[in-house]
């Protein structure tokens, strides 16, 4: 989840390629009601975890009842208990298919619910240099 290390989220992502070559990673996307089984549901509701921001961090847990989205992203957020360390662990431990697969070229666009997929960018290790360009789109009502 792009700007997970917000208190509200950006809630879309609009990408676009401005270089690439036939190397170029894809950008895998995954629904995010997806990513949590039903026997961790609770735990995502109520593991806590530290999400860094610098000198405005904050605690969050992945889902709330009040929150249109899950909060998820292992570079920003770490485990404030034992449990939530290993539902973290969990979560990164499933073997998901990605809902979508996108495959850049040359003006290609993207547009993602932030709220809704997650994204990451496909194994790179044979892949050339890309330039992406990223504008996040804000909701508004935090």
């Amino acid at each position: 989840m792009d700007l997970a290390h917000r208190i509200e989220p950006a809630r879309y992502l609009i990408m676009g390629m401005h270089q690439s070559t036939t190397e170029t990673a894809c950008t895998e996307l995954l629904k995010a009601s997806t990513l949590i089984p039903k026997i961790l549901k609770d735990e995502a509701q109520s593991e806590p975890f530290l999400v860094r921001t610098g000198s405005k961090s904050f605690y969050a847990t992945i889902t709330a009842k009040r929150q249109s989205f899950p909060r998820f992203d292992p570079g920003c957020m770490e485990g404030a208990t034992t449990r939530a360390k290993a539902l973290m662990q969990k979560l990164l431990d499933q073997d998901l298919e990605p809902s979508h697969t996108h495959n850049w070229g040359p003006g290609s666009v993207l547009v993602i619910d932030n709220w809704k997929m997650l994204h990451r960018r496909a194994d790179a290790t044979k892949s050339a240099n890309r330039i992406l360009y990223r504008v996040s789109v804000m909701e508004g009502t935090a």
